[in-house]
């Protein structure tokens, strides 16, 4: 296994991803200075787990990208156990499964993803990596992408944020609950939903994060 450090910036250049992701961009997201991610650039790709071009930005090679995986993975398997097991709910899971991710050991990682049954999404919708770093595919968009008047399913919802979380969760938004956009703003982009017999006003950057299925 890496360094937490290692982990940590490996997980973030996949989610900024997946090409030339700069050094501000990734300082931004890591929360520390960009003279400290440009030093790190450069080891992981002495490392063999970074492509880094000079004013351009930096992304992963096919190792860095089964590393981040890797991670990815081990977190999204904790989220799952945690609510299945603990209860914990959603906006809870991910500030948990951060402290947990870079201790957790194959053998511990194998035994989870049994017990659980091999899930393929974790409680936020979001795909579970398999454990040769195969990702399963789907179909998900934006929720503000989406037209009026059609029957959608909530797939996924963005987990860094517990604030939008539960915003999310108070409003009845969350995997599996079906909505319709019954119009849209205009002005700002935000949309008014139906769910079941409620009213829901969701701003267009919240929409953006929520991904969706359309029925045919």
């Amino acid at each position: 296994m890496y360094s937490v450090a290692i982990e940590d910036y490996l997980k973030s250049l996949w989610k900024l991803g997946p090409k030339d992701v700069g050094t501000q961009e990734l300082a931004s997201h890591l929360d520390v200075k960009p003279a400290s991610v440009t030093k790190m650039v450069l080891r992981l790709t002495e490392m063999g787990l970074v492509d880094h071009t000079p004013y351009k930005g930096a992304s992963l090679t096919r190792q860095g990208e089964l590393e981040a995986l890797s991670v990815v993975r081990r977190h999204r398997l904790l989220e799952t156990f945690l609510s299945q097991t603990l209860g914990l709910g959603r906006d809870q899971l991910h500030a948990e499964a951060e402290r947990l991710e870079h201790a957790l050991s194959k053998e511990l990682e194998d035994a989870i993803a049994n017990y659980l049954g091999n899930p393929v999404r974790d409680p936020h919708g979001h795909p579970i990596p398999g454990p040769n770093g195969e990702l399963p595919g789907g179909f998900d968009i934006p929720l503000s992408d989406c037209p009026l008047n059609k029957s959608l399913t909530v797939m996924q919802i963005p987990d860094y944020d517990s604030l939008v979380s539960s915003w999310l969760e108070t409003n009845g938004i969350f995997p599996g609950v079906k909505l319709i956009i019954e119009s849209r703003d205009d002005f700002d982009g935000g949309i008014n939903c139906k769910i079941d017999n409620n009213e829901v006003r969701i701003s267009s950057s919240i929409a953006s994060l929520v991904k969706v299925s359309q029925e045919d």
